[in-house]
C-alpha cells in the first residue's frame, strides 16, 4: 500500500520555511514504523519559495 503524505510544519525565519529538521527526524520514524520513503517532493509558492513537501512512502510490512 502507498500513501502521499504532505509536510507542511514550518519555522519562523524571515518568511516561513518548512523545518527541515523536523522533516528528517519524522522520515527516521516513518521509516522505523515499517514504511519506505519512495520520493520527497518540495512544492513552492507563488514567489518558488518552498512551502511544503510531498512525501510519497510504502509499506513494506503486512
Amino acid at each position: 500500500m502507498r500513501k502521499v503524505v504532505i509536510f507542511n510544519k514550518t519555522k519562523k525565519w524571515w518568511h516561513e520555511t518548512p523545518n527541515l529538521d523536523l522533516l528528517n527526524s519524522q522520515i527516521a520514524e516513518i521509516e522505523g514504523d515499517n514504511w519506505k520513503v519512495i520520493s520527497v517532493a518540495a512544492n513552492t509558492n507563488l514567489f518558488g519559495i518552498v512551502a511544503s513537501f510531498t512525501i510519497l512512502i510504502e509499506s513494506i510490512g503486512n
